[in-house]
């Protein structure tokens, strides 16, 4: 096989060949390495979405939540006019207000922080925590502090009371709320 360049009719990436009986063959068109690897990783991401939609696993999207994201209620203990207790609550936006009598915003919690909680609530299993029931004297009983904690999550809201629930501060949910929380609300840490 010869090779035989036409500059009038030459194009970038074309070459003329002679085959071998003496007739130009159409130019070949080259294709380089990278068209090649585009076009497999799109096959195979093509591939993939039509796998993972047949498969058995398939997870669904979780619903919109609306609601507030944390509500969190202290409660017990006595003051000079009567018992104690309070509730913050967190909404989706990060607004931070208490539940009493307005004016009662507290402020914002920032962006990063209010997603880590969101992704936090998202990922635990509330079944594995309540399934550590608390067997202690409740703080109630001697002038000490219940806290009751309440998660907006897509099936609805997820409560968990300290004297109900033996609840490890240093877990990943409790720790993404002390976080969110610090400015309002003062939560034990482990």
């Amino acid at each position: 096989m010869s090779v035989d360049r036409f500059p009038s009719t030459w194009r970038l990436g074309q070459v003329r060949v002679r085959a071998a009986d003496g007739r130009l063959r159409p130019p070949a068109i080259r294709v380089t390495r990278r068209p090649r690897v585009l076009i497999e990783a799109a096959c195979l991401l093509a591939i993939a979405t039509i796998a993972s939609g047949c498969s058995p696993g398939t997870s669904t999207p979780l619903p919109l939540v609306t609601g507030p994201l944390l509500t969190i209620e202290t409660r017990g203990g006595l003051g000079p006019d009567g018992p104690c207790g309070a509730t913050v609550v967190i909404e989706r936006d990060g607004r931070v207000h208490q539940a009493a009598k307005p004016p009662n915003d507290l402020g914002i919690v920032p962006p990063a922080v209010l997603a880590a909680l969101d992704a936090a609530i998202r990922t635990t299993d509330f079944a594995e925590l309540r399934s550590h029931p608390f067997t202690g004297q409740c703080p109630t009983a001697y002038d000490g502090q219940e806290i009751v904690f309440e998660f907006g999550v897509p099936g609805g809201v997820e409560r968990i009371a300290t004297c109900e629930v033996a609840v490890d501060f240093g877990s990943p949910l409790f720790r993404a709320a002390s976080t969110a929380l610090a400015p309002y609300v003062s939560l034990p840490i482990s």
